[in-house]
């Protein structure tokens, strides 16, 4: 009796996990969730306009310049300048830790107490 039942619980086990995965994948969205035009995986559809650009833009007319907002130019300053400017400064003025320099020091040093 214990090994039927254990055969038993093991096939209604079997049956739900897979009418659950049945009913997952039913849904067009795949383990992780339901996609628009499929899985995740998928290529999806862009209907919309300015769909596939960035923050959605759309495109400028030809000849045309796109004008910059007034946070993209301290947004550069600090993502690109500051730092240029503070790793320039801070290579230029470490101190000299090699043993070569010190060797070097050192050598004059005596030569001059000769």
């Amino acid at each position: 009796l214990p090994a039927q039942h254990t055969r038993e619980s093991r096939m209604a086990l079997r049956k739900a996990s897979l009418s659950a995965m049945r009913s997952v994948r039913g849904r067009g969205g795949g383990f992780w969730g339901n996609y628009p035009g499929g899985t995740f995986w998928s290529e999806g559809t862009q209907e919309a306009a300015g769909a596939g650009r960035l923050f959605g833009e759309s495109a400028l007319p030809p000849g045309q310049i796109r004008a910059k907002e007034d946070w993209e130019m301290p947004w550069i300053i600090g993502m690109f300048v500051a730092p240029a400017i503070i790793l320039g400064v801070g290579l230029n003025v470490k101190p000299e830790t090699r043993a070569v320099a010190w060797a070097r020091e050192e050598a004059e040093r005596r030569l001059a107490a000769e």
